[in-house]
Order: structure tokens, then sequence, then C-alpha cells
């Protein structure tokens, strides 16, 4: 398939010069799926040794008959282990943290950077699937020094990307012992497409918060450890030792409001700053500018469709793809 066939197969309209050139994250991933299926080849023709296009789908539905979070993923762990050298995937624990990392065997360095982090993201939506709902993550990391994401949220994972030497993310370690949903789908692909999709991760948008810009600014303490994973008393003595962490998780609460005001309201970027408690639109537009790499302008076109409708005709082909052939 030559590379204009691939894109309007994923329903990508080729145009560069504004933000029509932008892509959404259901046509990434019906990209993704129309690429593997081409060649069958889940490792999308970059690994040395590939492997058939639906064999992820078993990883899938082997989650759903374990009893912990940790549990599934060593299930996951195991059934790459069988099936192909070209992926390596291994959980280990150190101190109070969990961390998956992903190794790809692949002919080009490049190659393997993008066939890591494709992984990542994807046993990211594989936790997703099994909890059914976001997995909080502490931290990305990426052997790729020119991740378009570098210092700021991951694209699939939402969580801080920085440079490592290897492809890891990083959640609390009391996470793993979670209990997965009640699962009886027929479509398990689609829902875990859909469950990440509507999570809101991949659009920089919110997926655990309060209502009103105004609780935003100082999420609860009781909110900072459910997402965290952690008692309330362990918050308590963390923000206590290292006011960092505090600050820290505001400005990820504050980021996360100012991007859903700017995409969801037309009010002006100064009466957004002045809301979340800034006193001037120059140094709100600098905070947002230090966060997330882009402009309050930039944000606020990146709406990542142009048509409602196109979204829909993405994602209807996605739930058909999941149903007959898995990913």
């Amino acid at each position: 398939m030559d590379f204009e066939s691939l894109m309007a197969s994923a329903m990508i309209d080729i145009r560069h010069g504004d933000h029509r050139d932008m892509i959404s994250p259901a046509q990434w991933l019906l990209l993704c799926m129309n690429t593997s299926m081409s060649l069958d080849d889940a490792t999308h023709g970059l690994a040395r040794e590939g492997f058939a296009s639906g064999f992820t789908l078993v990883g899938l539905r082997a989650m759903r008959g374990c009893t912990t979070l940790e549990a599934a993923i060593r299930t996951v762990q195991h059934l790459y282990s069988l099936t192909s050298h070209s992926i390596r995937m291994d959980l280990t624990t150190s101190h109070d943290q969990a961390i998956i990392s992903v190794e790809a065997d692949c002919p080009f360095e490049d190659d393997r950077a993008v066939l890591e982090d494709t992984y990542l993201s994807w046993i990211y939506m594989h936790c997703m699937y099994y909890l059914g709902r976001s997995l909080p993550v502490i931290g990305v990391t990426t052997r790729d020094h020119a991740h378009f994401n570098m210092g700021h949220a991951h694209y699939a994972i939402g969580s801080p990307t920085r440079h490592g030497r290897c492809a890891t993310l990083r959640f609390a370690k009391s996470l793993l012992s979670l209990r997965g949903v009640a699962r009886a789908d027929d479509n398990p692909h689609w829902e875990c497409c859909r469950l990440w999709l509507d999570s809101g991760v991949a659009n920089d948008a919110p997926h655990v918060l309060p209502e009103g810009p105004t609780r935003l600014a100082m999420p609860r303490i009781s909110e900072l450890a459910l997402q965290s994973g952690v008692s309330r008393s362990t918050i308590y003595r963390r923000l206590l030792a290292n006011e960092g962490g505090s600050r820290q998780q505001r400005q990820r609460v504050l980021t996360e409001a100012a991007i859903r005001l700017l995409r969801e309201t037309d009010d002006s970027v100064e009466a957004i700053g002045a809301e979340l408690g800034y006193s001037d639109g120059r140094s709100f537009r600098r905070f947002l500018k230090t966060a997330t790499g882009r402009t309050p302008h930039e944000l606020r076109r990146s709406v990542l469709t142009d048509s409602p409708q196109v979204d829909h005709q993405v994602r209807q082909r996605l739930r058909a793809i999941g149903k007959e052939v898995g990913y």
C-alpha cells in the first residue's frame, strides 16, 4: 500500500500549512491497525521478526481471567515471550514503584525507538482495559532523544516523558494488587480502544477531574491519593517532605483545566488566565508554553478533528476491524 492510500484508509486528509494536517487519536489508532493488517505483522514491519497482526487480541482475552493487575501484566509478558523474539516485555518493582519496560529487536535504531514507544502505549491500553479506567502513570522514558513529547505529557499515556536507556512506564507498586472489572464483551479490541479514546489521556484533556474551573486549582488530598494508589496519610507525608510534589500536581491540574477551557469556550486567554488565578495574560501564556510547549492559540486550534462526523466514521471502522479480525 502506498503512502497516500494508507493515509486515505485511516481517513486522514493530507494537507499542510494549517491545523488540518493534525490527526485525532482515533485516526492514529486506525493508521496503526491498517499498517499492521496490510502487512499481517503486529510490529508494523519494523522488527527483525514479525508476528501475526491478530495476536494482541489474545493478550486482551487472557487478561480477563487474571485476578490482579500484576497477574494480568505478567500474562501478557509471558505471551509475548512465547510468540516472538522481537518484543521483550518485563515487569519489575523498585521501592514503591512498578516498572514496565519494553525492548524491541529492529534492524534500525530509529525504528526500534518507534516500535518500543508504540508497544509501551499498547500495554498501557491493556492495563486500562483490565482496570476499566486509566492507570495513573508516574512517568514515561524513551530511548528516542528527539521524541516530540520530550519534557511534556506523552501523547498516548499522558505522563511526563523523559529520555532513558530503555522504554519504560512507572506507576505506584500498590496498584499491582488491583482487581480488574468483570468483562464479557465480544469485541475486546474495540473496547480497549474505546476506553482509551474516551479517557481523554490522548487529547490532553482531563480524565479524573472535579467539576468547575475554580475547584481545579487545588485538588483534594483524597483525589491525589486515589490517582496515586496510596493512602491519604502517605500523600500528606510526601507533601510535607517535598513541597515540589504539591507544586507539580497543581501545575498538572492547572494545565488540564486551561486546555479544557481553551477548547470548550470562546473566552479570551486573559479571561481564562484570570479564572485560573493568573494576574495577567503574559504570565498565563508563559506558564502554558513551559508546561505544554505550545501557545494558547496552538492549544485552542488543536481540536483533534475538523468534523465530528469524520471521528464517528473512524470509530465505526475501528469497531468493525476489532470485530472481524482483532489487531
